[in-house]
């Protein structure tokens, strides 16, 4: 009897252990993932805080640019001679190590990677472009144009003619009648589906001057340049996209300098007086026409600026667009955090 208690003991005693094994186990595991846990989100926090500090030297550098242009290479800022006489040397301008992490201010183009900002104005403002303007842009990417008048209806005060489209939704909201805020506001409105977004998004932008529509000749890539070269010429004249990617590869040529290559030291820009038609000479008698819609100084800039942990491989990236005021800090004007 005494033996049979003894066995019912032992085998209690087991079981009791096992299950009290098992509990320390699990909580060791969950301990253990609450703290890799921890730490990718302080890592997180870190990698953020090196992107900020990228953006904040980005910033510095974009109140001291004092150039009377704006291009790829000098895009805002102004480099020394010394920065000068090297491509790493401009490049770490903006980029650098900072405790166990680094930051880069970077941004892609086509299948090119710049060091620096960009400014806004090379791409075409949905808040001020005419609609002849948005009109060519869909022309260009192969899209229906008549969608340019939609997008005029939202951001123009109203009462609109498409109201009613908006409201007999399924999920019925308002037209907006006021400025575009983000360009993916575009995809509230009518006929603006994914894939037509997809297209515009890289050329297109909600930052710049009320009521003025420019784009910088000197920066621009070669979809804007044509888009506007379609818009900029005369109905008795009209250039096609054929023909305006041909004329505006020459722009882009002219402006790469004697290595042919956008974004290095002997980049050519236009200066003021802004001389297209010894570039164009065929559109000698638009010229006039043309030039309205043209700039060579820039006021709004967007910084991508990433942090990376050495270690652990953790990067996050803070994305800010800013107006630039001559010697002053730039005034923010969007912010995002990825």
């Amino acid at each position: 009897m005494v033996d049979k208690k003894r066995g019912t003991i032992l085998i209690t005693s087991l079981w009791i252990l096992a299950i009290l094994s098992i509990l320390a186990i699990g909580i060791g595991l969950r301990v253990s993932v609450e703290a890799r846990l921890a730490k990718y989100n302080m890592d997180r926090a870190r990698a953020l805080y090196l992107a900020k500090a990228g953006a904040v030297k980005a910033l510095y550098r974009l109140s001291r640019g004092s150039n009377s242009y704006d291009n790829v290479y000098e895009c805002g800022v102004t480099f020394s001679p010394q920065e000068k006489s090297g491509e790493e040397k401009f490049k770490a301008v903006f980029a650098g190590k900072l405790g166990d992490g680094t930051y880069s201010v970077i941004y892609k183009e086509g299948a090119r990677i710049y060091a620096g900002a960009a400014d806004e104005e090379r791409r075409i403002n949905i808040n001020t472009a005419p609609e002849s303007v948005l009109k060519s842009l869909l022309i260009y990417i192969d899209e229906d144009a008549t969608i340019a008048s939609n997008i005029v209806q939202w951001r123009s005060p109203g009462p609109g003619l498409d109201d009613g489209y908006y409201q007999a939704l399924p999920v019925p909201y308002e037209c907006k009648h006021e400025r575009f805020a983000a360009v993916e506001e575009l995809l509230l409105v009518k006929g603006v589906e994914k894939k037509i977004y997809d297209k515009m998004k890289n050329y297109i932008t909600a930052f710049g001057d009320a009521g003025k529509f420019t784009v910088n000749i000197n920066t621009a890539p070669k979809e804007v340049l044509s888009t506007i070269l379609m818009s900029g010429t005369s109905v008795s004249a009209p250039i096609d996209k054929t023909a305006a990617d041909i004329l505006s590869d020459r722009i882009v040529i002219f402006r790469s300098g004697p290595d042919r290559v956008t974004g290095t030291k002997d980049d050519v820009s236009f200066t003021q007086d802004l001389s297209i038609e010894a570039i164009l000479p065929e559109l000698s008698t638009q010229a006039a026409e043309l030039k309205k819609y043209f700039t060579t100084k820039s006021s709004y800039f967007r910084i991508e600026s990433e942090g990376v942990l050495t270690r652990s491989k953790v990067a996050r990236k803070a994305v800010y667009v800013v107006q630039k005021s001559q010697g002053k800090i730039p005034t923010l004007k969007s912010y995002r955090e990825y």
